[in-house]
């Protein structure tokens, strides 16, 4: 069984697939030097190439659903869309903050009380807060959109034991955002390019212990929605 994983929502293209051993098979990350809807077939069509994987092969999609880039998560979840009502497959959305929120507790022994950041431009950052028990995570606060003073606050107000990750594009981001926050809580780096991998990892998971046939595992995709149309928030 073969899961793909799609993410465009943080400045780069990135196509995954993972197989039921939660073993990455193949994956393409780009930089935006063409439309995204070119970008994303051109990178699938690659990867299924070079593993000889089908598309009928697959039995799973995960798709980023923001917030982030309102172009790159359209388009990929248009493409998921598709590809799952064409291939009769499950779709599972994944938000952003949750993945990074995610890989920290998958990386980190022990972190349960999560508060996920990542970079919404302009001195403004995306935030959500999440408790993590095994695979199932509750989530504590509608993400929301703070500047750097406000953050610095919300987190300085939360318990020592309060685990902090930044989801980043460039290595030279995460140190400026450290610097910035001047927080007790360090706060862990998670690359985004590494978004659809914890994606597909996550949704794989959510399904362990069900009927893993596709056929029983098949949601409407119309069910799906971008974060930016049912986040009620400029996201």
């Amino acid at each position: 069984m073969f899961l793909l994983s799609i993410d465009s929502s943080s400045g780069y293209s990135s196509v995954l697939i993972m197989d039921e051993n939660f073993n990455k098979i193949s994956e393409s990350v780009s930089d935006f030097h063409e439309k995204h809807s070119i970008l994303i077939f051109k990178q699938l069509d690659g990867i299924m190439q070079k593993t000889g994987i089908k598309l009928s092969d697959l039995a799973g999609i995960s798709v980023i659903l923001g917030p982030g880039s309102y172009t790159g998560i359209r388009v990929s979840l248009t493409i998921a869309k598709t590809l799952s009502y064409v291939l009769g497959i499950n779709i599972t959305g994944v938000e952003s903050l949750l993945v990074c929120a995610y890989s920290l507790a998958k990386n980190r022994a022990g972190a349960k009380d999560i508060i996920a950041v990542k970079d919404a431009a302009k001195g403004r950052y995306y935030v959500s807060e999440y408790f993590a028990e095994k695979e199932n995570f509750t989530q504590r606060l509608k993400i929301s959109l703070l500047n750097m003073a406000e953050l610095k606050s919300f987190v300085e107000n939360r318990a020592d034991k309060q685990s902090v990750v930044y989801g980043f594009n460039k290595e030279n981001d995460y140190e400026k955002f450290r610097e910035e926050l001047e927080s007790i809580n360090l706060p862990e780096p998670f690359d985004l390019k590494q978004s659809a991998y914890f994606a597909s990892m996550y949704a794989l998971e959510s399904r362990i212990g069900t009927d893993l046939s596709p056929s029983a595992q098949i949601k409407y995709a119309e069910e799906l929605s971008p974060y930016y149309v049912y986040g009620n928030g400029p996201f």
